[in-house]
């Protein structure tokens, strides 16, 4: 019997794998329950296989639906990506959502110009954004259900582009009345005593990824106590104002808490390497126009941040 295949098909096999689930392939593919367990009686038919298997509230894919999976979605990404680019796009009338996984440095040094962006050229596109979450299949970016993802990326899949807009150094913060300000050395830099007697704020982002500067420290023979963690950048500066804690930093976000709190930075005990931020997106985005300009104007803005326009 010849059996009929369409590229719907392809697509709920894509959906279904990604999803483990028929209820949330069906949300992601705008079908009906029903629709999606045809389409699925359809493709064990096709491919002579059960391919999910129910385990509790998953379809657990099988060993032939582990195999076929890569190869369907380089196809859809193909095809995604030959469609997408043929159309047309003007920024001024694109109607287009568009989902971010970033951390708050994003939104506050990036967010606010980009917003300003389109605002001006393209008022019908639209922004969410939603947190880094533990992992780049968590927050959606290597499945292609977030559009990008803005943070610092380790050892991608190859079905992500990675482009590194941002190349931070890390400076500490402290409050404007903090005790060691009057023991600054000549250089206006810290000195280790004060830098390992006085507790820390720790950044623990919500990632498995842990900050480079903690292999700086190890390397330095460098200590640090630290009394407070917390998930966001911005909780930092008003912990600093009325304590006298300390935070390591990027060097872009206390220049930013300087102009807005009562903080000072102040140069680490000892010289920090640069730490690099990168913009990801699943390359069947690659092409898409739409999203080709969104991707150009954020690293526009990445680029405006002082010390950032040597990268291109």
């Amino acid at each position: 019997m010849k059996l009929n295949y369409d590229l719907n098909l392809l697509r709920t096999f894509h959906a279904l794998y990604l999803e483990q689930n028929v209820t949330r392939a069906g949300e992601r593919l705008h079908l009906s329950q029903p629709s999606v367990s045809a389409a699925l009686g359809r493709l064990r038919e096709l491919f002579n296989d059960p391919l999910f298997i129910r385990d509790r509230q998953r379809m657990r894919p099988t060993e032939k639906a582990d195999h076929l999976f890569p190869v369907i979605e380089a196809a859809l990404t193909d095809l995604d990506g030959l469609i997408t680019s043929e159309r047309d796009f003007s920024p001024a009338t694109e109607q287009r959502h568009f989902e971010i996984a970033a951390n708050d440095y994003f939104e506050v040094l990036i967010l606010p110009a980009l917003a300003g962006v389109l605002r001006e050229q393209a008022p019908g596109i639209t922004l969410q954004v939603r947190r880094l979450s533990q992992d780049m299949s968590e927050a959606g970016v290597m499945s292609g259900t977030t559009d990008l993802a803005f943070g610092r990326q380790v050892d991608p899949p190859d079905n992500l582009v990675v482009r590194e807009v941002i190349r931070e150094g890390i400076e500490c913060l402290v409050g404007n009345g903090h005790p060691l300000l009057e023991r600054l050395e000549g250089s206006g830099q810290m000195a280790r005593d004060d830098f390992e007697r006085y507790a820390h704020v720790l950044v623990q982002p919500h990632t498995r990824l842990k900050s480079g500067i903690f292999k700086q420290l190890e390397g330095q023979g460098l200590r640090r106590e630290v009394a407070l963690a917390v998930t966001y950048f911005m909780a930092v500066p008003a912990l600093l104002e009325r304590s006298s804690l300390i935070a390591s930093l990027p060097t872009g976000l206390c220049q930013h808490f300087q102009r807005q709190f009562a903080v000072t930075p102040v140069a680490p005990p000892v010289a920090f390497d640069a730490f690099p931020f990168h913009l990801s997106w699943h390359r069947r985005y690659q092409k898409d126009p739409a999203h080709r300009w969104l991707r150009e104007q954020i690293i526009a803005c990445c680029r405006r941040l002082p010390d950032q326009g040597e990268l291109t």
